[in-house]
């Protein structure tokens, strides 16, 4: 009988040693992964601070690095994400910054600062709308806080504190540029109807006029630029059309119709290397594109014969 007792009870402890075993190497291959895997709370400090100083001395490529390592290493911290964000500003990279100031706000709903920059790309690009929203959630939010204030000044106390929120809040450069950007984003909109008003009726100069401010107030917009340069094309002012449709080009990621329009424009002056530059352009994009392949073959045709025009010139004056 004792016996047996000693037997199950070895039988236990051979269990429990085993399972501590277990424990060990599930915390040794845990401790291995998470090496391998992320990234220590010291080292995506140590990235931050990098990139902080990085960032401050201009070398933006080095910075983004160690942001990118940052972000892998903590996914979940907003700070990150708008930090990221802000070195994409600064290299001019827009279009790059809006998922980050996104995920941001997606992380922490009230961060504000990351609204009201995204607001702000966005009222670049001319989506109003989501603009808007963005702007019109920086001022709510900051209206919220100030009833909270309000609601808790029944004391004297409360209220000093009361008027003290009022003056920060009116002193607040978050809550006045979004105040300023909402009577941009409305005087957008409202710019935006007029000039396609004048343009469905035909009226193309008050377009192109209307259109100037448009795109002061939202350059990254390519619609506004078309639109603009195909108002010049009906005035009869194909440089000012090839003006804005260069940057248009840049501003969508496949914007063949732009590098056609410019091929043809440059074409029409004369400028058969410029018409030959941009319609290659078009077929990088896509090879098969049969308008752009037709307008190439045209141009390189006519290319070669005034290439070939100009030699002889020359070999005739030498």
């Amino acid at each position: 009988m004792e016996s047996g007792r000693w037997k199950g009870l070895n039988s236990v402890l051979s269990s429990l040693s085993l399972l501590c075993v277990v424990l060990d190497l599930q915390l040794d291959v845990s401790e291995t992964f998470s090496g391998v895997l992320g990234a220590t709370p010291v080292e995506i400090e140590h990235h931050l601070e990098m990139g902080r100083k990085l960032l401050a001395a201009g070398q933006l490529a080095e910075a983004l690095s160690h942001y990118h390592s940052a972000v892998e290493g903590d996914s979940k911290n907003y700070l990150t994400y708008y930090k990221r964000a802000a070195v994409f500003l600064a290299m001019g990279k827009s279009k790059s910054a809006l998922p980050d100031l996104t995920q941001a706000i997606h992380l922490k709903p009230d961060f504000l600062a990351a609204r009201l920059q995204r607001g702000n790309i966005l009222l670049k690009q001319g989506s109003t709308p989501e603009a808007r929203e963005d702007f019109l959630a920086v001022v709510s939010e900051t209206n919220v806080f100030l009833e909270s204030a309000y609601n808790n000044s029944g004391s004297q106390s409360g209220l000093l504190s009361y008027n003290l929120s009022l003056v920060q809040l009116k002193r607040s450069p978050d809550h006045e540029e979004a105040h300023d950007q909402l009577h941009k984003a409305d005087e957008l909109e409202s710019l935006q109807e007029e000039a396609h008003q004048a343009h469905h009726r035909g009226d193309f100069l008050t377009t192109a006029q209307l259109l100037e401010r448009v795109i002061e107030l939202s350059p990254w917009d390519p619609e506004s630029r078309e639109l603009r340069a195909e108002c010049y094309i009906q005035l009869g002012d194909p440089r000012k059309a090839i003006m804005d449709l260069t940057p248009a080009t840049r501003l969508r990621a496949d914007n063949r119709a732009a590098f056609l329009k410019l091929s043809q424009l440059h074409y029409s002056l004369g400028e058969h290397h410029d018409s030959l530059s941009q319609v290659r352009e078009c077929l990088k994009l896509d090879q098969d594109d049969k308008e752009c392949f037709s307008h190439y073959k045209q141009v390189k045709k006519l290319s070669k014969q005034l290439d070939s025009a100009e030699e002889l010139i020359s070999e005739q004056r030498c």
